[in-house]
C-alpha cells in the first residue's frame, strides 16, 4: 500500500479520465469510417486515429507502474529517463489535442452532416478541458518549484545568519576581522550586477530603429 500515495492515485484518476476521452475519440472516428462519411475523411484523421491508440496503450502501461516501483527495481536513472519520455509524450499529446479540436471544429464549420453525433461535441469540449488541465498542472509545478526554491534559500540564509551570530558570540574579534572580506564580496557582486545591466542597456541603445 506504500506505493499508492496521493500523487500516484491522482495520476491514476487523470489517466482513467483521459483514456475514457481517447476511447470516445477512437470509437467516433471508427464510426465515421464505417459510415463512409467522406466529408470527415481529412488529412489528419490517420494521425488522430493512430496516436489515439498509442496514447491508450501508453497511459494504461504507465498508469499501472508508479515511480517508486521503477526506482526500487531499476534505479534512479531509469526514473529520470521515464520522466523525460513522459515530457515528450505530453508535448506531442498537447499537439494531438489541438489537432482533435481543430478536426471537430472543421466538421462543424463545414456542416458535415454525416459527422453529427453527440460524441463530436463531447470530444470538442473534452479536448479543450484536457489542454487547460495540462496548462494548469504545468503552471502549478513551476509555482511549487519556485516557492520551494525561495523557502530553501530563506532557510539557508537563516541558518547562515544563526551561524554568524554564534561565531560573533564565541569569537567577536575574529568575526569583526571577516567583515571587510564580506563587504568586498558584496561590493563585487553589486558591481557585477551593475555591469551586466549596463551592457544590456548598451545593447538596447545600439539596436537600429
Amino acid at each position: 500500500m506504500a506505493n499508492f500515495g496521493i500523487s500516484y492515485i491522482t495520476k491514476i484518476l487523470y489517466s482513467v479520465i483521459t483514456i475514457i476521452l481517447l476511447v470516445v475519440i477512437y470509437s467516433y472516428i471508427v464510426s465515421l469510417e464505417n459510415k463512409g462519411c467522406k466529408c470527415a475523411m481529412t488529412q489528419n484523421i490517420n494521425f488522430i486515429k493512430g496516436f489515439t491508440i498509442f496514447s491508450i496503450i501508453y497511459l494504461l502501461f504507465t498508469g499501472l507502474v508508479s515511480d517508486k516501483v521503477i526506482y526500487d527495481n531499476l534505479g534512479g536513472s531509469i526514473v529520470a529517463l521515464n520522466k523525460f519520455i513522459d515530457l515528450i509524450f505530453v508535448l506531442v499529446f498537447i499537439y494531438y489535442l489541438y489537432e482533435v479540436f481543430r478536426y471537430t471544429r472543421y466538421l462543424v464549420n463545414e456542416k458535415c452532416k454525416c459527422s453529427t453525433d453527440m460524441r463530436r461535441e463531447i470530444i470538442m469540449i473534452g479536448s479543450v478541458i484536457e489542454m487547460i488541465l495540462i496548462f494548469i498542472t504545468f503552471v502549478l509545478q513551476i509555482i511549487i518549484f519556485t516557492v520551494l526554491t525561495v523557502m530553501f534559500n530563506l532557510i539557508k540564509s537563516v541558518e547562515d545568519g544563526a551561524g554568524d551570530l554564534k561565531g560573533a558570540i564565541r569569537d567577536p574579534i575574529g568575526s569583526l576581522s571577516k567583515i571587510p572580506s564580506k563587504l568586498r564580496s558584496s561590493v563585487n557582486d553589486i558591481k557585477t550586477g551593475v555591469n551586466k545591466i549596463t551592457k544590456q542597456i548598451g545593447k538596447v541603445k545600439n539596436i537600429p530603429r
